[in-house]
C-alpha cells in the first residue's frame, strides 16, 4: 500500500495531463455530451472536460487517487460524479444511465485478469452507451513488446529530476510482470502486477464480437497510423 499512498502523491507530475489527448477524447463527443472515465486516476481528464461543459462520471479503484481527484475538482469547481470501485461493476454502478463516451486510457484496460474479464468489461462498457457513443481505449502495443521481447518501458522523471519512476517487463507464463520502482525525496518504493498482454487482433475481434460497427487503431492521440511493431501505444475508437 506504501507504493501506491506515495505513487497517488506525484501521480500529476508523473503523468501530466497532455493537451493532444485531450483533444483527442473532445473530438470524439458532442456538445455537452456524457462521459464515464474508467480509471480516473487522479481525475486530471475528468477535471478537464468538466470545464469544458461534459457532464462526467468517472470511477477508480484506489481511494488514494479518487480522494485527489475529488479534492482537485472541489478546487476547481466542477461537479464530477466520482467512485471507488471495480470497472468490471460499471452495469450495476450505473443501470439507470447511458453515456456518449466511455474511456479506459493509461494502460489500464490490461490490468484485468485475463480475456473474459477484457470481454465483460467491453460487453458492459457496450450496453451503457447510447446509440451512436464511443468507447475509447489506450493501452501499450503489446503486439511490438511481445514481437521484440520489450524489456522496459522509458524512465519517468518529474519535478527536476527529484522523482523518478522505473518500469521494466519480465515475461511470465502469459502474463506480463510489470515492475516499478518509484524514488521520491522520501526514499524507494517498488511494486510489481501482472498484465494481460492484449494483442490488437484480439481486441478488435472482442470488440465486434460486442456489437461495437467499427473499430479504428491509432499509433497515438495524434492520429498517427497504427504499426503493429513500430508503434509505443495503440489507440483505439469503436462506434457502436
Amino acid at each position: 500500500m506504501k507504493f501506491y499512498e506515495e505513487f497517488s502523491r506525484y501521480y500529476d507530475y508523473i503523468f501530466p495531463l497532455k493537451e493532444g489527448k485531450l483533444k483527442f477524447i473532445m473530438d470524439h463527443l458532442p456538445d455537452n455530451g456524457k462521459i464515464l472515465d474508467l480509471a480516473t486516476g487522479t481525475g486530471n481528464y475528468a477535471i478537464a472536460l468538466a470545464k469544458e461543459g461534459y457532464q462526467l462520471s468517472a470511477l477508480d479503484l484506489s481511494g488514494e487517487m479518487v480522494n485527489l481527484a475529488k479534492e482537485k475538482a472541489y478546487e476547481q469547481k466542477v461537479k464530477i460524479d466520482f467512485r471507488v470501485d471495480d470497472m468490471l461493476n460499471i452495469d450495476s454502478l450505473y443501470s439507470q444511465e447511458s453515456f456518449d463516451l466511455i474511456s479506459c486510457i493509461g494502460n489500464s484496460l490490461v490490468h484485468l485478469d485475463n480475456q473474459e474479464e477484457i470481454r465483460e468489461l467491453i460487453n458492459k462498457s457496450y450496453g451503457l452507451l447510447k446509440q451512436d457513443g464511443k468507447l475509447i481505449l489506450q493501452i501499450v502495443n503489446y503486439d511490438r513488446v511481445l514481437a521484440k521481447e520489450i524489456k522496459s518501458l522509458p524512465t519517468i522523471t518529474a519535478t527536476d529530476s527529484i522523482v523518478e519512476l522505473i518500469r521494466n517487463y519480465e515475461f511470465k507464463e502469459g502474463k506480463v510482470d510489470f515492475q516499478t520502482r518509484l524514488t521520491t525525496p522520501r526514499g524507494e518504493f517498488e511494486n510489481s502486477v501482472l498484465l494481460y498482454p492484449l494483442k490488437s487482433d484480439l481486441l478488435k475481434e472482442l470488440l465486434l464480437e460486442a456489437g461495437f460497427s467499427r473499430v479504428k487503431f491509432y499509433g497515438d492521440f495524434n492520429y498517427s497510423q497504427y504499426q503493429s511493431l513500430d508503434s509505443f501505444p495503440l489507440v483505439i475508437v469503436a462506434d457502436k
